[in-house]
């Protein structure tokens, strides 16, 4: 009885694993900083490529350690926690609004709208805007120029479906910008940095738009649970059959 328990916990845990996301992660590239001459923009953090080691705006405003990547998989749709989600754009490169949309990419909210500027310096002091999603689960999406870019990068025609966000979960955040030592985590749990990259074909250094969400979460892509499933049905079926004989 003892290995039918081993052997059920395992196919629970294999199936888990395989409705998990396969650590897809779109390049941010590292191409800016204060080391070359006549570059004024942040870097979205030090990824230790590209040509200058730059400054990185996740370690600026939420400190080394306490940021991790989300799967490129799994951020592509997202629900509003308890009816409700804050925004707070702490970088723009230059001027970029930030929608809510429906799955099939029509947008269904303004949520904020963000000047930006290549000289500015990243910060979390602005006010932050507060939103109810009006459809869940809901895409983001970024307007420049003119150009919709989405979360779910199938939707994303103007560069045959590339990836123009990605997503960090944050734990916390510096409470003095830069200092390493002023660190205080989130006393709602996890917060998401979602950054935009704004043009087809771009420099994809994704700090276009640079907005902190607290309120959500991300939804895994289904696509991906339901392939997983099929995979380990045979797996599945076996462990019946062991069932049955005992």
């Amino acid at each position: 009885m003892k290995s039918i328990k081993t052997l059920i916990v395992a196919t629970a845990g294999l199936l888990l694993a395989a409705g998990s996301s396969h650590a897809t992660l779109t390049t941010v590239n590292d191409i800016w900083g204060t080391g070359v001459p006549g570059n004024t923009e942040w870097n979205l953090y030090n990824t230790g490529v590209g040509s200058g080691a730059g400054d990185g705006i996740m370690e600026y405003l939420y400190g080394a350690g306490n940021f991790a990547r989300v799967d490129d998989t799994s951020d592509l749709q997202w629900l509003g926690l308890n009816g409700g989600a804050t925004f707070d754009a702490v970088y723009a490169g230059n001027s970029q609004a930030l929608y809510t949309a429906g799955l099939a990419g029509a947008p269904t909210s303004l949520i904020l709208s963000s000047g930006g500027s290549t000289g500015a310096t990243p910060s979390r002091s602005g006010t932050p805007v507060a939103y109810t999603p009006v459809t869940q689960p809901f895409l983001f999406m970024d307007n420049s120029g003119g150009v919709n870019w989405y979360s779910d990068p199938t939707l994303n025609a103007a560069d045959a479906g590339k990836d123009h966000m990605v997503t960090f979960a944050v734990s916390g955040y510096l409470a003095t910008a830069g200092l390493a030592s002023s660190y205080q985590a989130f006393a709602d749990g996890t917060h998401y940095v979602i950054a935009f990259e704004d043009s087809a074909n771009g420099d994809y250094d994704f700090n276009d738009l640079v907005v902190e969400v607290s309120g959500v979460t991300p939804v895994p892509e289904a696509s991906t649970i339901i392939a997983g499933a099929l995979l380990l049905l045979p797996l599945g079926a076996s462990t019946l059959r062991i069932l049955r004989r005992k």
